[in-house]
């Protein structure tokens, strides 16, 4: 698994341990749940202002999702 898809698999496990789902987290991010689903499953590249967007709804440190913390 490559760092991008590490990132990506953290954003989706800490989504679904806070019992969010795609369409609550899309509408956050005001995009909708198609377009976030993209984001997770990697069809959407993710930019630096998402992942940093995520981690603040997420309530996650932005290290984690960057998959620095192991």
């Amino acid at each position: 698994m490559n760092r991008v898809d590490k990132i990506r698999e953290r954003i989706k496990l800490s989504r679904i341990e806070k019992g969010y789902s795609q369409d609550y987290v899309g509408a956050r991010l005001n995009m909708s749940q198609i377009a976030y689903h993209k984001l997770e499953n990697g069809k959407t590249q993710l930019k630096v202002e998402i992942l940093l967007e995520l981690a603040n709804i997420l309530e996650v440190k932005e290290s984690y999702l960057l998959a620095c913390d192991e």
